[in-house]
């Protein structure tokens, strides 16, 4: 066989394994070929709570108020409540004794069924609850703040409630 016929021969051969290499996977060679991908992600903890615009309760008036409550967290969250005088509180001149009236806190997530009811004077020291297993990612809550009798004494009352919101790691196992 001449030279000129043995590379076409060979060029034929060459592309039937070609074209059955590629319409059917065949493998030509023997060579052992792997590939290891090294694939990783972190997200960070995210656990913010919010009240749209500027809102204040003033229970001159109503015995009931309530408010939408924007809560973004991307794992399973505890609740902390605190309130700074365990009611709202008559502001009077120094050295009197203070009049402090209660009042009742209700705090839904509805997203992630729960609800959480507590009074003002339980949470003058900070008391944590679990919300669950359950993530609520960004999602909305209400609060309604309840005052059992109306203010009836002249002056000012006041209160600071405290709500935070952060991530249960016990539930990761960490």
């Amino acid at each position: 066989m001449s030279v000129n016929g043995r590379g076409i021969l060979f060029f034929k051969y060459t592309t039937v394994l070609l074209v059955l290499h590629c319409l059917y996977g065949v493998k030509v060679t023997q060579a052992n070929e792997s590939l290891t991908l090294a694939l990783s992600g972190v997200i960070e903890d995210k656990c913010v709570i919010g009240i749209p615009g500027n809102v204040s309760f003033d229970f001159s008036q109503h015995l009931v108020h309530s408010t939408a409550i924007a809560i973004d967290c991307n794992q399973s969250m505890f609740v902390a409540l605190r309130s700074e005088h365990g009611g709202l509180k008559l502001n009077k001149a120094e050295g009197k004794s203070a009049l402090v009236v209660a009042y009742d806190i209700e705090l839904k997530i509805n997203s992630i069924k729960f609800k959480l009811m507590a009074n003002s004077i339980d949470i003058k020291q900070e008391q944590r609850f679990s919300a669950g297993v359950d993530i609520p990612f960004a999602t909305s809550a209400s609060l309604k703040i309840s005052l059992h009798e109306a203010l009836t004494y002249a002056g000012k009352y006041s209160d600071t409630l405290h709500i935070e919101v952060y991530p249960n790691l016990a539930q990761q196992g960490i």
